[in-house]
């Protein structure tokens, strides 16, 4: 194969591919691989809705296992610098993502004493 020419590489989708809205991640890392399990949750408001008068109380949530990833320790480090990156970009071009940990809780109303 001369320099000129790339190897063509087939590409194939999994039966079971598909898209999952990612909700939250854990898990670790052991000898020789790292684990995450992918989740996402989902509103259950049923019997919130359930009488006339809708009850928030009644909200619950459903977290759904989606997938468990085992990744080896190289390609960790791949999608590591390329999570970092992505971030960077995305950050400059919409404004410093705040996590949950960050986030300020609401003002109260009222008086503070």
């Amino acid at each position: 194969m001369s320099e000129q020419e790339e190897q063509k590489v087939e590409i194939v989708k999994d039966p079971n591919y598909r898209t999952i809205i990612v909700n939250g991640v854990i898990g670790g890392h052991r000898p020789g691989f790292f684990e995450a399990i992918i989740y996402s949750e989902e509103m259950i408001s049923e019997d919130a809705l359930a009488t006339l008068r809708p009850e928030p109380s009644k909200i619950r949530v459903r977290r759904v296992l989606q997938c468990r990833l085992i990744i080896d320790p190289v390609q960790a480090k791949s999608l590591a610098k390329w999570l970092t990156q992505h971030v960077s970009e995305y950050e400059k071009v919409f404004g410093r993502i705040i996590t949950p940990d960050e986030a300020k809780p609401p003002p109260t109303r009222g008086l503070s004493v």
